[in-house]
């Protein structure tokens, strides 16, 4: 049925399907009752004048008990109707009966068939029509053969044209309000479809104004970070910068141990806020900044970065090491910005966490570019990270225990820029003996 194949295509207002139609029964059985109540009337009023009491009581009394027996015993079921359609049928032979063949009463049945379109079911019309043809073809008949008080109708006897041509008007209206029934099924599942198919599209119109309106709100709130991190970047860092300026000076104007001992601690905590800071605007520009694709020199890159970082050892700790190889064999290209906080932020964490009992302390950069990707691996013989820690160091503010310095945010921040950049990572580690990053980073110029 075309309901059915709404209530397929509408899932999600399956419930307000099944109450329309439920409100459609429910209409149509109430004016079933008063329609019932006044076929059964009519019964006895004729009964009154006719004389056929027994008829009226007894026929008319067992067409109700039939229909509402079943429409209670099979409560969810349409059985019922078609147990009506039968009861009209069955009202226009006793109304025929009771009046003595008064034939025009056969326009009783067409009474019913009208009322049954109602339900929008152009089947209730078949059970009406065989009671008709039916009553007429073996009451006839009777009457024919001479059987007396048929009361079939107040001629002598029906001809077989007369019965023909009845049976062909009577079942052209049965057609007619049976089309009239499925004409305004097909009406209500249209009015259904439309009016579901206009609330998706209200729906859907909500949905985007509720997302350009959030669109213009996350617009705002980014400007209102881009703002934040230029204040970050120039309001704090200079300061700071400032700091580190005055207590250079002082560093270098005076002698006293116990001084120089404060100011250089002093000195540490300001580059490590500074640090933090740093990490703070790396995350920042990392996700709300688009890809910017360029030629990547990695010699030239990897020259910038270590030459920065070669003065992170302070004078307790040891020179480490730096040794740099390049397979340059074809053009690469990616965000140039992006992999330089994740180059810096690795070789960096590599230098930090030198081993201080290994005798030669290193970082190996390893590069080798194909068409497809740059395939990077950073090592180092520092002092490892232990398994139980592995899972959990890319993991934001993660750090492995309270000795560890820096912000917990570096190799979250690698790994958020690399997943950016549409690339992989895996960490290899043993305590005491060193770690190793593998990145796979896509070559754009493939795409």
């Amino acid at each position: 049925m075309q309901t059915e194949k709404l209530l397929s295509r509408f899932g999600g207002q399956v419930v307000q399907v099944d109450a329309f139609v439920s409100d459609i029964k429910e209409r149509s059985d109430k004016l079933m009752n008063y329609f019932l109540l006044a076929f059964y009337v009519v019964g006895l009023g004729l009964a009154f004048f006719y004389d056929t009491w027994l008829v009226a009581i007894g026929v008319g009394s067992l067409s109700l008990v039939a229909y509402y027996s079943v429409k209670l015993a099979a409560k969810g079921s349409n059985l019922y109707q078609y147990v009506l359609s039968t009861v009209y049928g069955i009202f226009m032979a006793q109304f025929i009966y009771q009046m003595h063949g008064l034939f025009e009463m056969h326009f009783i049945a067409f009474v019913g068939s009208t009322i049954l379109v109602t339900y929008q079911n152009w089947k209730l019309q078949i059970p009406l029509a065989i009671v008709v043809v039916v009553h007429h073809a073996l009451f006839g008949y009777l009457q024919y053969i001479g059987y007396d008080e048929i009361y079939f109708t107040q001629l002598d006897y029906m001809t077989l044209r007369t019965f023909v041509i009845h049976g062909f008007l009577a079942t052209t209206i049965f057609f007619i309000c049976g089309l009239w029934a499925y004409q305004f099924r097909k009406n209500t599942e249209a009015h259904i479809e439309q009016t579901f198919e206009m609330g998706r599209l209200q729906e859907e119109k909500l949905q985007k104004e509720a997302l350009e309106q959030s669109n213009e709100e996350l617009t705002k709130s980014n400007k209102e970070l881009d703002r934040f991190v230029y204040s970050v970047s120039h309001d704090l860092r200079a300061p700071l910068s400032s700091m580190l300026g005055v207590v250079g000076l002082c560093e270098t104007a005076t002698n006293d141990p116990f001084m120089q001992k404060n100011v250089s601690m002093l000195k540490m905590s300001i580059k490590k806020l500074d640090g933090f800071i740093n990490d703070i605007l790396d995350y920042s520009r990392n996700s709300r900044t688009e890809l910017h694709r360029e030629e990547i020199h990695f010699n030239k890159l990897l020259e910038d970065i270590t030459s920065n970082l070669k003065f992170m050892c302070n004078d307790e700790q040891k020179q480490v090491e730096i040794r740099t190889t390049v397979g340059n064999g074809v053009p690469f290209y990616s965000d140039k910005s992006r992999l330089m906080i994740i180059l810096n932020n690795l070789i960096s964490n590599a230098i930090r966490y030198y081993n201080p009992e290994t005798e030669n302390p290193y970082v190996v950069i390893d590069v080798n570019i194909s068409k497809d990707a740059a395939n990077i691996s950073i090592s180092d013989n520092g002092i490892g990270i232990a398994r139980e820690h592995q899972k959990k160091v890319f993991d934001m503010f993660y750090r492995v225990s309270k000795k560890s310095v820096g912000s917990g945010l570096g190799l979250y921040i690698v790994k958020e820029t690399v997943e950016k950049l549409g690339g992989t990572m895996n960490l290899t580690s043993e305590p005491g003996k060193g770690t190793k990053f593998n990145l796979h980073i896509p070559n754009t110029q493939a795409n």
